[in-house]
């Protein structure tokens, strides 16, 4: 295993160890939120416009078109949920002018753009790690206390991001990280 890795394991078990919760993912979003918190909560985004429909009625759809990256993007999310809250949440980043022949929108542009962002967001605690895989590409983990954040670059479209609360993952879960 290489010393990105071995970083990761010492962070994780670190910040296990601690006890600190990070529970906040974003736009109001949080581990341990019930599933009828979470449709309460998406439908008064909806309400405001900021939140709609994502992929195939199977996700949440928030557009990016504040600057938050370079060309505006889409962001689809969904969490999972453990005993009746959230436990986990993925969401994929597409930049909506996406096409075979628009290199520069591609997603590894766009993962630079989505890092970069979260870097805004996720702003205090532990940096991200860089992970270096020969499968899977390069990848960037961060975290802090329970929480875990995975970013990486899943197909030339979209960039996808994985939170784990920790410590409902130890009870049941399994490492995703792990080669």
């Amino acid at each position: 295993m290489d010393m990105q890795y071995e970083r990761y394991k010492a962070v994780m078990k670190r910040e296990l160890a601690s006890g600190a919760h990070a529970d906040s993912l974003f736009f109001g979003i949080h581990f341990g939120m019930t599933s009828k918190q979470f449709f309460a909560h998406c439908w008064e985004m909806n309400k405001r416009g900021l939140f709609t429909d994502g992929k195939g009625n199977t996700a949440v759809l928030y557009k990016l078109n504040n600057h938050e990256l370079k060309h505006p993007a889409s962001l689809n999310f969904y969490p999972t949920f453990t005993h009746n809250r959230i436990s986990r949440l993925w969401a994929t980043f597409e930049y909506d002018g996406w096409a075979p022949w628009n290199k520069h929108l591609w997603s590894d542009s766009l993962m630079a753009d989505v890092l970069a962002l979260y870097k805004k967001w996720y702003n205090t605690g532990n940096p991200f790690l860089t992970i270096t895989d020969k499968k899977r590409g390069t990848i960037y983990v961060k975290v802090d206390g329970n929480r875990r954040i995975i970013i990486g670059r899943y197909n030339d479209i979209q960039v996808k991001v994985d939170y784990t609360d920790m410590l409902t993952a130890q009870q049941g879960g399994k490492d995703v990280t792990k080669r």
